[in-house]
């Protein structure tokens, strides 16, 4: 069972791109660069067994766990080693930078002065040799992280059968969480939760040496991400009904799929790993991935209202001006009057309003190039709304008298009239600067259009003239093709 995407996209840009993404480079890297990582730290077990460095540090390891109340962790390597795994005391021990900084402080306490020596020599050539695993490049040491690995640890992974424990069980909520946010901020989020849930691990096992790698604590995340978003509203889940065998809905609480998170800590715990650390990480990546995204909203909110209270502020504004910009006008006041309307265009240069103002202002002077910018303005403004296609209307039959006609108007703005002045009703002028066009043999990338709203305007009252300007429109169709 999976929720239904909350969406009406579908196809191949209803797909968690964002999620996928992250998982398919997890997949990359952990065939890559950690493709040979258990060979190597197999190597390694093997020097530090062969150069006498395990022996050096065994006996004091164990008796520091003890002391320091890690008892079972003693207990359990002392089992390992007497089964024969080499390789789980090896990370145990050798990694340990706690231990490491126990030995410089208090080593000479149980070495001679040349054992202090040569394990200090020793110790140098292990860390040069073991700087090159990823784990220890990019995993998150609590006892001594590094800002980096903060953003690569859920990118390392011990083995594969971890990786798609993580990928399935986030499956179903990465539809539902994408949709909702979207890509970039379901990226953002992502992130920020590595970092987040690494910082509560680091708090709670800051005296351990327990390296965080792998992404089900990411999964977690996600989980916390659907929870916060939906909680218990009902979303449409999708399920396989095997007696009609079709695929049927169902609305349920979107919590319903809350408890696929134990999947995670408990198949951690079954495959060996330790369900300490493994429930502080992903907890922690449970509670990190719901609060990020109750901030997240919160923003969001935050930011609509912001704009909300902005355009109300701007709009009263405009209002203000342009009322001012009328008034002068009244009072015959021309030169204010124009002052207002320009300003009232600087706020907002799509307004329709303030250009008529000022085209009535600047028609005393129908010489001027200010006439003839403010005229081109408003012949070639992207309008629908029936009022202000009135007006505009109205003002070209002004701008034709005042001037030499409608042939001097440029041909991109004369296509554009045609359609509005059809939408309008107009045919007659609509025609008009139609057979002005067909006459001059101009063409327009747009031209075609306009004929055919043309053309369906003029259906009812003159049918051959209609039918006329639709084969004009498919002729300037091919020509273009």
């Amino acid at each position: 069972m999976i929720p239904k995407p909350a969406t009406e996209t579908t196809g191949l840009k209803s797909v968690p791109w964002v999620c996928l993404g992250f998982f398919l480079a997890y997949l990359l890297i952990h065939l890559t660069l950690q493709h040979d990582e258990l060979e190597r730290q197999q190597e390694m077990a093997d020097w530090y067994q062969q150069s006498g460095l395990f022996e050096l540090e065994w006996e004091n390891y164990i008796s520091w766990l003890r002391i320091s109340g890690q008892i079972s962790k003693a207990e359990s390597l002392t089992k390992a080693r007497a089964d024969g795994d080499r390789v789980t005391v090896f990370r145990a021990m050798a990694f340990d930078p706690a231990f490491e900084a126990e030995n410089q402080l208090r080593g000479d306490q149980y070495w001679d002065y040349q054992q202090m020596a040569t394990w200090r020599e020793m110790r140098d050539t292990f860390r040069q040799r073991a700087g090159d695993l990823p784990v220890v490049k990019a995993g998150l040491n609590p006892s001594a992280p590094r800002p980096s690995t903060y953003l690569t640890w859920h990118f390392l992974h011990e083995n594969l059968w971890i990786l798609l424990v993580a990928l399935l069980v986030a499956a179903p909520f990465a539809w539902p969480v994408e949709n909702e946010l979207g890509p970039r901020k379901t990226a953002v989020l992502w992130i920020v939760t590595g970092v987040v849930s690494g910082l509560i691990y680091v708090a709670f096992l800051s005296s351990q040496y327990r390296p965080l790698t792998g992404s089900t604590p990411m999964a977690a995340g996600l989980i916390g991400m659907y929870l916060g978003l939906f909680g218990l509203r009902k979303l449409d889940f999708l399920w396989f009904d095997p007696r009609q065998k079709k695929v049927r809905s169902i609305a349920l609480p979107a919590a319903v799929l809350a408890p696929l998170f134990f999947i995670l800590p408990v198949y951690e715990t079954l495959a060996g790993g330790s369900a300490a650390h493994v429930w502080v990480a992903q907890i922690g990546a449970l509670l990190a991935g719901a609060g990020l995204v109750h901030l997240a909203r919160q923003a969001d909110v935050r930011g609509a209202e912001q704009q909300v209270d902005e355009t109300d502020d701007s709009e009263r504004l405009l209002r203000q001006k342009l009322t001012s910009a009328w008034a002068s006008m009244s009072a015959m006041a021309f030169r204010d009057a124009e002052q207002q309307f320009e300003a009232a265009m600087q706020m907002d240069p799509r307004q329709f309003l303030p250009l008529t103002g000022l085209y009535h202002i600047r028609k005393l002077k129908p010489e001027s190039e200010a006439f003839q910018q403010t005229a081109r303005q408003l012949l070639e403004a992207d309008i629908s709304d029936a009022g202000e296609l009135r007006q505009q209307f109205n003002i070209y039959r002004d701008y034709v008298k005042r001037t030499e006609g409608e042939e001097h108007i440029p041909l991109e703005i004369r296509v554009r009239l045609i359609a509005n002045f059809s939408k309008l009703g107009e045919h007659k002028e609509a025609d008009r600067l139609a057979s002005l066009i067909e006459k001059q043999g101009e063409r327009h990338p747009m031209l075609g259009k306009s004929l055919t709203l043309l053309a369906q305007a003029l259906a009812n009252s003159n049918q051959a003239r209609s039918n006329h300007l639709k084969m004009l429109a498919i002729r300037l169709a091919e020509e273009s093709a």
